[in-house]
């Protein structure tokens, strides 16, 4: 449990658009949605090697959530989870959804040895200025008070919000964002072309009422969607030129 708001707030740090941080959530006992997914939550075997470090069933099994999933899911569609749980077509979804979390972990470790590799670490400032504009962000996002903010801490099990930021700052995925941000998107830039090229292709989308929005009114949201869409594809790029150089072996 104590994850979640750790979780929360990494997503909101110079995130890798890929998942990142697995969200430990406790089921408050129920049982699995699906029972025979049960022997693998805690199951130390090996699903795959990357550069010598290993990736166990158990991290999967956290980073996937198989069962969270299908209990969000049965909220919605109680027929559609039976199909997911107990068919073999179901099986072959879930086994999928499984098989894609993993590449992401993948992808987690290989930036994360990236970072140790290149020596990327961070002062005291840095982090905790990332730390104080990330529970701003989640107070202002969530509209809680610094009172909630304490007491959804105190819920999930922290005697402290100090002993909250301490595991916060010494996560290491903090390393990982700032390799992303000076090796990976440090130089990106949006051109006035690529920017009138953008809004011509989403005029209508802009069209208020009758009457149409002016390029100089939708500036500023065009080149943020430009910006968000080169990152990407930039982070994708790295990710891919890392997996190129690696040594991967999958087990699932």
């Amino acid at each position: 449990m104590k994850k979640i708001l750790v979780s929360i707030l990494l997503i909101t740090v110079l995130m890798v658009p890929t998942t990142i941080m697995a969200q430990d959530m406790e089921l408050d006992g129920e049982q699995p949605a699906d029972a025979s997914l049960e022997e693998n939550i805690n199951s130390n075997s090996t699903v795959a090697v990357v550069n010598g470090e290993e990736i166990t069933q158990e991290e999967l099994s956290q980073q996937a959530n198989v069962n969270q999933l299908l209990q969000q899911l049965s909220q919605v569609d109680q027929q559609l989870v039976q199909i997911l749980a107990n068919s073999e077509a179901g099986s072959n979804v879930l086994e999928a959804y499984q098989k894609e979390q993993l590449d992401s972990i993948i992808d987690n470790v290989l930036l994360a040895q990236q970072a140790e590799e290149e020596g990327i670490s961070l002062s005291q400032q840095e982090k905790e200025e990332i730390y104080e504009e990330q529970k701003s962000a989640i107070l202002e996002q969530n509209q809680m008070s610094e009172e909630q903010f304490l007491s959804a801490l105190e819920q999930q099990g922290f005697e402290s919000e100090e002993a909250y930021k301490d595991q916060f700052l010494n996560n290491p995925q903090l390393k990982t964002n700032k390799l992303i941000e000076e090796e990976v998107a440090s130089d990106i830039e949006v051109t006035e072309e690529e920017l009138q090229s953008a809004y011509e292709e989403n005029k209508d989308a802009f069209a208020q009422g009758e009457g149409d929005t002016s390029f100089e009114e939708v500036r500023p949201q065009l080149e943020q969607m430009l910006r968000r869409q080169k990152r990407q594809q930039k982070i994708n790029q790295y990710l891919s030129s890392l997996r190129e150089d690696a040594e991967i072996e999958k087990n699932i």
